[in-house]
Protein backbone atom coordinates (compact mmCIF):
# COMPACT_ATOMS: atom_id res chain seq x y z
CA UNK A 1 0.00 0.00 0.00
CA UNK A 2 1.22 3.43 -0.87
CA UNK A 3 1.88 5.92 1.83
CA UNK A 4 0.06 8.21 3.26
CA UNK A 5 1.44 11.58 3.15
CA UNK A 6 -1.16 14.62 2.20
CA UNK A 7 -1.79 17.70 3.18
CA UNK A 8 -5.04 19.65 3.02
CA UNK A 9 -5.79 22.99 1.25
CA UNK A 10 -9.12 23.44 3.56
CA UNK A 11 -11.39 22.32 6.32
CA UNK A 12 -14.23 20.70 4.43
CA UNK A 13 -13.62 18.37 1.14
CA UNK A 14 -16.42 16.56 -0.25
CA UNK A 15 -20.19 15.98 -0.49
CA UNK A 16 -22.58 14.67 2.43
CA UNK A 17 -23.84 11.39 0.87
CA UNK A 18 -25.80 10.65 4.01
CA UNK A 19 -28.56 13.09 4.31
CA UNK A 20 -28.90 12.95 0.70
CA UNK A 21 -29.25 9.21 0.67
CA UNK A 22 -32.07 9.48 2.99
CA UNK A 23 -30.31 7.22 5.86
CA UNK A 24 -28.32 8.25 9.05
CA UNK A 25 -24.88 8.89 8.27
CA UNK A 26 -22.21 6.57 8.86
CA UNK A 27 -19.01 8.93 10.83
CA UNK A 28 -16.08 7.85 11.10
CA UNK A 29 -13.63 10.00 13.79
CA UNK A 30 -10.03 9.68 14.13
CA UNK A 31 -9.06 10.17 17.33
CA UNK A 32 -5.66 11.73 18.43
CA UNK A 33 -5.11 12.28 22.52
CA UNK A 34 -5.20 16.36 21.96
CA UNK A 35 -7.45 19.17 22.22
CA UNK A 36 -8.76 18.75 18.89
CA UNK A 37 -9.15 14.99 18.95
CA UNK A 38 -11.34 15.36 22.06
CA UNK A 39 -13.23 18.64 20.06
CA UNK A 40 -13.92 15.89 16.98
CA UNK A 41 -15.13 13.45 19.56
CA UNK A 42 -17.81 16.19 21.31
CA UNK A 43 -18.65 16.85 17.50
CA UNK A 44 -18.91 13.35 16.40
CA UNK A 45 -21.38 12.91 20.18
CA UNK A 46 -23.71 15.23 18.90
CA UNK A 47 -24.42 13.55 15.47
CA UNK A 48 -24.15 10.55 16.60
CA UNK A 49 -27.16 11.83 19.17
CA UNK A 50 -29.04 12.56 16.26
CA UNK A 51 -28.41 9.56 14.62
CA UNK A 52 -25.21 8.82 13.35
CA UNK A 53 -23.74 5.84 13.13
CA UNK A 54 -20.61 6.47 14.64
CA UNK A 55 -17.05 4.70 14.17
CA UNK A 56 -14.13 6.06 16.44
CA UNK A 57 -10.57 4.65 15.14
CA UNK A 58 -6.72 5.02 16.53
CA UNK A 59 -3.74 4.44 14.51
CA UNK A 60 -0.97 2.21 15.76
CA UNK A 61 2.05 2.95 13.32
CA UNK A 62 4.00 -0.57 12.90
CA UNK A 63 7.99 -0.23 12.76
CA UNK A 64 9.55 -1.90 9.78
CA UNK A 65 11.48 -5.00 9.88
CA UNK A 66 14.76 -4.56 10.11
CA UNK A 67 16.66 -5.42 6.48
CA UNK A 68 19.29 -7.27 8.35
CA UNK A 69 19.86 -9.38 11.13
CA UNK A 70 17.46 -11.03 13.35
CA UNK A 71 17.37 -8.66 16.10
CA UNK A 72 14.13 -8.45 16.59
CA UNK A 73 13.75 -4.95 18.10
CA UNK A 74 10.43 -3.77 16.23
CA UNK A 75 8.14 -6.41 17.76
CA UNK A 76 8.84 -4.42 21.60
CA UNK A 77 8.32 -1.17 19.81
CA UNK A 78 5.42 -2.50 17.91
CA UNK A 79 3.96 -3.85 21.31
CA UNK A 80 4.19 -0.62 23.18
CA UNK A 81 2.33 1.23 19.78
CA UNK A 82 -0.66 -0.94 19.74
CA UNK A 83 -1.28 -0.98 23.49
CA UNK A 84 -1.09 2.71 23.54
CA UNK A 85 -3.87 2.82 20.55
CA UNK A 86 -5.64 0.37 22.87
CA UNK A 87 -5.37 3.32 25.48
CA UNK A 88 -6.16 5.92 23.47
CA UNK A 89 -9.75 4.32 22.41
CA UNK A 90 -10.51 3.99 26.27
CA UNK A 91 -9.94 7.72 26.41
CA UNK A 92 -12.44 8.35 23.55
CA UNK A 93 -14.78 6.02 25.44
CA UNK A 94 -14.16 8.01 28.36
CA UNK A 95 -15.06 11.00 26.86
CA UNK A 96 -17.90 10.09 24.76
CA UNK A 97 -19.85 8.71 27.75
CA UNK A 98 -23.20 7.10 27.01
CA UNK A 99 -23.06 7.56 23.33
CA UNK A 100 -20.01 5.28 23.37
CA UNK A 101 -21.98 2.28 23.75
CA UNK A 102 -23.77 2.72 20.12
CA UNK A 103 -20.27 3.55 18.96
CA UNK A 104 -18.06 0.94 17.34
CA UNK A 105 -14.07 1.56 17.86
CA UNK A 106 -10.97 -0.13 15.83
CA UNK A 107 -7.29 0.34 16.39
CA UNK A 108 -5.37 0.01 12.22
CA UNK A 109 -2.15 -0.86 12.33
CA UNK A 110 0.09 -1.28 9.76
CA UNK A 111 3.22 0.84 8.43
CA UNK A 112 1.75 2.79 7.54
CA UNK A 113 -2.01 2.17 8.86
CA UNK A 114 -4.17 1.68 5.95
CA UNK A 115 -7.00 4.20 6.56
CA UNK A 116 -7.34 5.47 3.69
CA UNK A 117 -8.73 2.18 1.96
CA UNK A 118 -10.11 1.01 5.19
CA UNK A 119 -12.33 3.98 5.42
CA UNK A 120 -13.12 4.10 1.81
CA UNK A 121 -14.46 0.08 2.23
CA UNK A 122 -16.32 1.02 5.06
CA UNK A 123 -18.15 3.67 3.49
CA UNK A 124 -17.97 6.95 5.30
CA UNK A 125 -20.35 9.73 4.73
CA UNK A 126 -18.11 11.65 6.63
CA UNK A 127 -14.92 12.16 8.34
CA UNK A 128 -13.78 14.04 11.38
CA UNK A 129 -10.02 14.77 11.78
CA UNK A 130 -8.00 16.73 14.47
CA UNK A 131 -6.98 20.02 12.90
CA UNK A 132 -3.00 20.29 13.28
CA UNK A 133 -2.03 23.66 14.22
CA UNK A 134 1.46 23.43 12.57
CA UNK A 135 0.50 21.50 9.69
CA UNK A 136 0.04 22.93 6.56
CA UNK A 137 -3.23 22.24 5.97
CA UNK A 138 -4.03 20.88 9.36
CA UNK A 139 -4.48 17.89 8.99
CA UNK A 140 -1.59 15.10 7.74
CA UNK A 141 -4.36 12.38 6.33
CA UNK A 142 -7.26 14.86 5.07
CA UNK A 143 -5.71 15.16 1.23
CA UNK A 144 -5.32 11.15 0.86
CA UNK A 145 -8.88 10.52 2.79
CA UNK A 146 -10.41 13.27 0.01
CA UNK A 147 -8.80 11.27 -2.68
CA UNK A 148 -9.33 7.89 -1.62
CA UNK A 149 -13.49 8.13 -0.10
CA UNK A 150 -16.06 10.26 -1.35
CA UNK A 151 -16.87 11.26 2.28
CA UNK A 152 -17.00 14.66 3.52
CA UNK A 153 -13.87 15.25 5.44
CA UNK A 154 -13.81 17.56 8.41
CA UNK A 155 -10.96 19.33 9.99
CA UNK A 156 -12.06 19.67 13.98
CA UNK A 157 -10.46 22.70 15.64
Amino acid sequence: MGGLDATLAGDTIGGDRGASAGRAARVLVVYEPCRTGRAALREAAELANAGSELTVVTLAPQARPLRWGKAGGEGPYNIAVREEAEMELREARDILGSVAGRAAFTVLTGTPPPLAPWAAAQAFDLVLLPHHRFTPGGSHLARVLRRATVAEVRLVR
